[in-house]
């Protein structure tokens, strides 16, 4: 079995492999992606040949390069469970096997954090990382007219993106004010060379003619059986006039208000969670060494909280370096030394990364939006009014307890969509009663896996953690 079992090939899955390479830890990387890179280096696919390629996308092919010359890569491979000794599943095209390595790291990425707002179920409303996932693997252009919502640098390089693939971006609705940024310039101006790229996201779309504006949020999308207007509302106004809206004709809305990190394999291999006061929501506590309370299970990058690629790279090298200190193949003193360099980057990275919620905060009202009638459990097509008479009438104080009454999370997305959605929601709506630390509990598998396969390993029984138990092969 390897040395080390790296789930994830994003930034930090690809740094941390190329560190454990250069230690001479035997790797094998894992990741339900056909090609490796995670959303911020995906490559395209070969056919798709681009005379000139971006300086990112170049980065990103060097250093999986480096990484698949350094561990065995098993891409298009799911993992569907986990359990506290290490025991992981895995399904490739229906074949599914156990594998127990020495050490597990979790670099299992962020995913967008969905908001519920009237019309947001429409065809042609979508989540500004799918967007991008469908640009830049799929070669599809998701739409003809688009607007481009939310809060963060994110939206300039979707809205560019869709440029460069010949959509129309009409608009981009940023939810931030230059006025809410102005306490925290003087601090960013400490980073010339990332507000330079900020800006240089900005500029190409100003010079195309695409409107952005500032201080303005998503309120509803209309349409008959796809979008075709987005109303837009002003993030704040009067305490007792109704919000001013416009509406734009488009066929393609991007929304994309943050992000929430992927936590279900650390819950399942027992790692220790601590609540995000940014991020609101629970992610694995590690320590200097990317070590979470779980013996020999590791965390990087957006997993275990935002930061974006740079900070990701930082914590898989450090990640690496740990577990190759956890196995005794490097001495404390030689790990210290080789660490050092990483930790003090990682400490300018994270106090600018630190800096983003401050100049582009999600605006709070986005909990408000949610009409009793609005869908916010997709899979199971379960109301608002359902969740919230949960709460108010049935008595749940826990996500747990809304999924009992209300069936919210037991469909095909197992909660990530819900999940991410009520507690925000049902916190504001429902008083004190409601706890929003309290999410959903991950249970084997965490990802929808074929019968067929199940019944090919036999009797799968729930272990303490949620896992398959030892009468599973």
């Amino acid at each position: 079995m390897p040395d080390l079992l790296i789930v994830g090939a994003g930034p930090a899955g690809l740094s941390a492999t190329n560190k454990a390479g250069q230690l001479g830890l035997d790797c094998v990387v894992v990741d339900e992606n056909t090609s490796a890179g995670g959303q911020y280096y995906r490559q395209p696919p070969v056919a798709w040949a681009n005379d000139r390629p971006s300086d990112r996308l170049l980065r990103g092919r060097a250093k999986i390069e480096r990484a698949t010359a350094a561990a065995t890569f098993r891409l298009g491979c799911a993992v569907y469970g986990i359990d506290a000794e290490h025991r992981i599943w895995l399904d490739q095209d229906g074949s599914v096997e156990r594998v127990e390595p020495a050490c597990v790291l979790l670099a299992t990425g962020a995913y967008d954090r969905p908001v519920a707002f009237p019309g947001w179920t429409l065809p042609g409303v979508m989540s500004a990382g799918s967007a991008q996932a469908l640009i830049k693997s799929q070669q599809v252009r998701p739409g003809a007219r688009a607007v481009v919502a939310g809060s963060g640098p994110f939206l300039y390089v979707v809205a560019l993106e869709l440029l460069h693939a010949g959509v129309h971006v009409i608009e981009v609705i940023e939810a931030a004010t230059v006025r809410s940024a102005l306490p925290f310039l003087p601090d960013s101006m400490r980073y010339p060379a990332r507000l330079a790229e900020l800006v240089g996201y900005a500029l190409p779309l100003l010079r195309a003619g695409v409107r952005i504006r500032r201080g303005a949020m998503i309120s509803s999308a209309g349409g008959d059986q796809r979008l075709e207007e987005v109303r837009v509302r002003p993030v704040r106004s009067g305490a007792n006039d109704p919000p001013l809206e416009r509406v734009i004709d488009a066929d393609l809305l991007c929304v994309g208000y943050g992000f929430a990190a992927s936590t279900e394999l650390a819950q399942l291999a027992g790692c220790t969670l601590a609540w995000d006061r940014g991020l609101q929501q629970n992610v694995p506590a590690y320590d200097e060494w990317q070590a979470t309370s779980a013996d020999g299970v590791f965390v990087a990058g957006e997993a275990s909280g935002l930061g974006g690629a740079p900070v990701a790279e930082c914590e898989g090298e450090l990640a690496a370096i740990g577990v190759a200190r956890h196995l005794g193949r490097i001495s404390d003193a030689g790990a210290q030394r080789m660490a050092e360099p990483i930790r003090s980057r990682l400490r300018r990275l994270r106090r600018f990364a630190s800096l983003l919620p401050r100049l582009f905060p999600a605006p709070p009202e986005l909990a408000e939006l949610a009409r009793p009638e609005t869908i916010v459990c997709r899979c199971q097509n379960v109301t608002f009014e359902r969740a919230l008479e949960a709460v108010t009438h049935a008595g749940a104080t826990t996500l747990n307890e809304v999924k009992t009454t209300t069936r919210c999370g037991m469909g095909w997305c197992q909660g990530r969509i819900c999940g991410g959605l009520l507690p925000s929601l049902l916190a504001q709506r429902a008083g004190t009663g409601f706890d929003p630390a309290s999410g959903f509990t991950a249970r084997n598998p965490v990802r929808p896996v074929q019968v067929s396969s199940l019944a090919a390993i036999g009797r799968v029984e729930p272990s303490d953690h949620g896992g398959p138990g030892p009468d599973h092969p």
